[in-house]
This record gives C-alpha cells, sequence and structure tokens, in this order.
C-alpha cells in the first residue's frame, strides 16, 4: 500500500487537503487527531503534569499558554509527544497521513511520497494572524517550524492553497488518480 505523508505549516490548508482527500474516498490520518486523543491518556496527561509542574487538569490551551511563556519546554513537549504518535502513525492503516513536522521529526522516510501544502508567507501570516490575533504568537508559531518553501523542496507533490477551493479540490482529485488509481 502506498503511503503518502502531507505536510506544511501552521494555517497553510493541511486539514483542508485532507478533508478533501478523505470525502475522495482516501483513509486518512491526522498528528493533531492522535494528538487529541494522547491527551486524553492517564499516562501522558501524568507525565505532562509532572514534567511541566501543573496542578490540576491538562488541556491542550493550559500546555499552549504554558509554552507561550516558557518556551523550553518545546523539547519537553516533544519527547512526550513524538515517539507516540509516531507508533500510532505506524500502525495506522491510513494512506495519507497528515504531519505538521514530517521533516522536523526525520521520518518522512516512513512515507513513499510527500505531499506540501503550502499557501505562501504572507498569506500564511494573515490566516495565523486572524486565527490568535497576536503577533508574536504567530511569530513564535512560525518560528519552531520549518519554512514551507524548504520543504517544497523536498516535495513529490505541492499543493497551493492560495488559489480557489474549486481549483485546490481540483488539483487534489487529479494528483489523487495519479497517486491512487
Amino acid at each position: 500500500m502506498k503511503r503518502i505523508a502531507l505536510t506544511g505549516g501552521i494555517a497553510e490548508g493541511k486539514s483542508t487537503v485532507l478533508g478533501y482527500l478523505r470525502d475522495l474516498g482516501i483513509a486518512v490520518e491526522s498528528s493533531d487527531h492522535i494528538v487529541s486523543q494522547l491527551y486524553e491518556n492517564d499516562s501522558v496527561l501524568s507525565e505532562l503534569r509532572a514534567e511541566l509542574a501543573i496542578e490540576g487538569p491538562v488541556t491542550r490551551e493550559i500546555v499552549r499558554n504554558l509554552l507561550q511563556k516558557r518556551p523550553e519546554i518545546f523539547q519537553t513537549l516533544n519527547r512526550i509527544f513524538h515517539q507516540r504518535t509516531l507508533d500510532r502513525i505506524l500502525k495506522s492503516s491510513a494512506q495519507v497521513v497528515e504531519v505538521p513536522l514530517l521533516f522536523e521529526t526525520c521520518i518522512q522516510a516512513q512515507f513513499d511520497r510527500v505531499w506540501v501544502v503550502t499557501c505562501g508567507v504572507e498569506e500564511q501570516r494573515r490566516r495565523l494572524l486572524s486565527r490568535y490575533e497576536n503577533e508574536s504568537v504567530a511569530e513564535q508559531m512560525l518560528e519552531r517550524q520549518l519554512p514551507s518553501r524548504v520543504k517544497c523542496a523536498f516535495a513529490d507533490v505541492i499543493v497551493r492553497t492560495n488559489r480557489s477551493e474549486a481549483s485546490v479540490l481540483a488539483f487534489v482529485a487529479r494528483w489523487v488518480k495519479e497517486e491512487f488509481v
């Protein structure tokens, strides 16, 4: 079975493209969804509570806010989540897996092909600012990821989402036929 990694930067349209693929009948999985599931795992929550010195309930929002105040905990979060997420990806029967930090975690060899979703730097910033409304938070998020222009250099397919929805959907549908038919 061919497996494709779908990657790109934050706010560039990965989830939208993943939804298009799902609607086209492709089995998909999302690293973000896996991480959400891990936030429901008692041992993960206990580890987060202990490692980050959090009293009370642990939620993604609490951890995100803590990360903004203490960027050094990013490595702790990576240590807690990355291997667990990779283990679930490898067990998944999905044909396409959304992996935002594909190259940052050096797992691209686990896939046959790489699709990079991008919308361009200015559109990405605009989308990110509309989502978070805080320029310093947006910049922090962008700094943690490899720029999409670098990811594009390693792409088998580049999906540009700064076009009309119909155009992006048609492009994805054409590549689904190319990859899976």
